[in-house]
């Protein structure tokens, strides 16, 4: 890992060129719009697609773009009389800027992030990695089955840097007491960070934005991608399985030392406080099962799940005796102000008939039919997702369908398409998932390179195969009414 300086020095932006950029942008998009030199909904179609280009680029800081990109927005729509100042809710007058943001989303990723770090420090976390490292008593292929299964799981409560990282930093040490490469099982398990990140509606962000949006409840949730998530989980162990030709002890002499040197490891070491970790354990029960029933428990019902991730991480600031701003520092703020300036500038572009634009663009591809335009809407989001940020994607997509005038028959196999294409896509390239991006700086510091095509090789036939699986699921949910 980089120092923090070197971090700091690497994440740094130069000031003047973005803000002679952000001057000329401005001052070119004002005269425009002032002197009608361009249709309005043009013009801010134009600065959706050049915000989403430079995001896309990673030459700006994605935060700084979205928030420059929606306050321009903003002042224009506003100064040219498009939006107004306030907006009426029952007896309430808010600022319209306000009102456009999904502060449901907002406050789960909070709530969730302040939970699950307080629940990682009880040591939960890194204990059951140990027990399920023992369980596969140090043989090559069960290990890999092992690690694969556990990043699935701790992708579905953690967010995917975070899983990967403790997965992958307890693989380094079993590799080494093993003497095993590690490479196969750090890419395998950077892969299905992205498969976890299918399994419940709060594994990932594009979950949470989709998912709302569609009004797609938990439970509801866990029943369709939980089939999937088992079905490419296996197949995509089969596949890694013979792609690393990784393969199961032969001799019991081989067996049984492999099986004592992982039973050297101590799960209890990493716990600190029994009674902590045992109460971490209940609540992260209670919290999921929250979850699952939300719609059935009188009063929360009528509360957004953002209420069950803000109560659960009451719970776990009262049970934890911490300092409190300290934990909340660790909630991804950076996160949070993006989604606060995407939210912004998406509910400009919805005022200025932008989106209505593409959904009427994008209307022939989805509507082609009941099985072309769920192929469409999964196959495209993934390539995006493979080169590209899929928040910003999955926002602008949940957006455009659920602004249709008139709903698809289908349209709830165009949801799911959407969740699956987004989440599965950045299995394509190594820089389309944040939590791969560590693997390989793991297997670094290992003194393993991995080029960005020797990725590509191991990626793309584990996406096709992913994507063709999903493809089938979709229409087989439906077809048996699961969708």
């Amino acid at each position: 890992m980089s120092t923090n300086d070197e971090s700091t020095h690497a994440h740094a932006h130069r000031p003047l060129p973005v803000a002679v950029g952000f001057a000329c942008t401005s001052l070119a998009a004002t005269l425009a719009l002032h002197f009608h030199w361009i249709r309005e909904d043009y013009l801010f179609a134009g600065l959706l697609a050049l915000t989403l280009g430079v995001l896309a680029s990673e030459k700006l800081n994605k935060v700084i773009l979205v928030l420059l990109s929606a306050g321009l927005c903003l002042f224009l729509a506003v100064a040219e009389g498009g939006l107004h100042a306030t907006a009426h809710v029952e007896h309430w007058e808010i600022p319209q800027y306000i009102a456009m943001v999904d502060w449901g989303t907002i406050g789960i990723i909070i709530g969730s992030t302040v939970f699950v770090e307080l629940i990682s420090r009880s040591g939960l976390f890194t204990y059951t990695a140990i027990r399920l490292l023992k369980l596969s008593r140090g043989d090559p292929l069960l290990l890999l089955i092992a690690f694969s299964a556990l990043t699935v799981i701790f992708s579905a409560f953690l967010n995917n840097v975070t899983a990967m990282i403790i997965v992958g930093s307890l693989t380094v040490v079993s590799c080494r007491k093993l003497e095993l490469d590690p490479t196969p099982y750090l890419l395998t398990e950077g892969i299905f960070t992205n498969i976890g990140g299918l399994l419940t509606l709060i594994s990932s962000v594009p979950n949470i934005i989709v998912g709302t949006e569609a009004d797609i409840g938990y439970a509801t949730f866990l029943v369709v991608s939980g089939p999937y998530c088992l079905i490419a989980s296996v197949a995509t162990i089969f596949l890694a399985k013979r792609m690393f030709c990784i393969h199961a002890l032969e001799s019991a002499e081989a067996r049984r030392e492999a099986r004592e040197q992982v039973e050297r490891f101590d799960e209890w070491e990493t716990v600190k406080d029994r009674r902590f970790f045992f109460l971490a354990a209940g609540v992260l029960g209670l919290i999921v099962l929250a979850f699952a029933l939300h719609s059935q428990i009188p009063v929360l019902n009528r509360m957004g799940l953002e209420v069950v991730a803000f109560v659960g991480a009451t719970a776990m600031l009262v049970l934890y005796p911490t300092d409190v701003e300290e934990v909340l520092d660790r909630v991804e703020w950076s996160l949070v102000f993006f989604f606060t300036g995407l939210f912004a500038l998406l509910g400009v572009m919805e005022h200025a008939g932008v989106l209505r634009l593409i959904g009427k663009a994008l209307e022939g591809l989805f509507g082609s039919g009941s099985v072309a335009g769920p192929l469409v809407m999964l196959w495209s989001s993934s390539l995006f997702s493979g080169v590209t940020d899929n928040i910003p994607l999955s926002a602008v997509l949940a957006k455009v369908l659920g602004g249709f005038a008139t709903p698809f028959p289908y349209q709830s196999s165009l949801w799911w398409a959407l969740i699956f294409g987004a989440g599965l896509g950045g299995n394509l390239t190594p820089i389309g998932s944040a939590s791969t991006v560590v693997a390989i700086s793991i297997l670094k510091k290992e003194g393993k390179k991995v080029s960005f095509m020797g990725y590509v090789k191991l990626g793309a036939p584990i996406v096709l195969l992913q994507l063709g699986l999903a493809s089938a699921y979709l229409f087989l949910a439906r077809g048996v009414g699961l969708i």
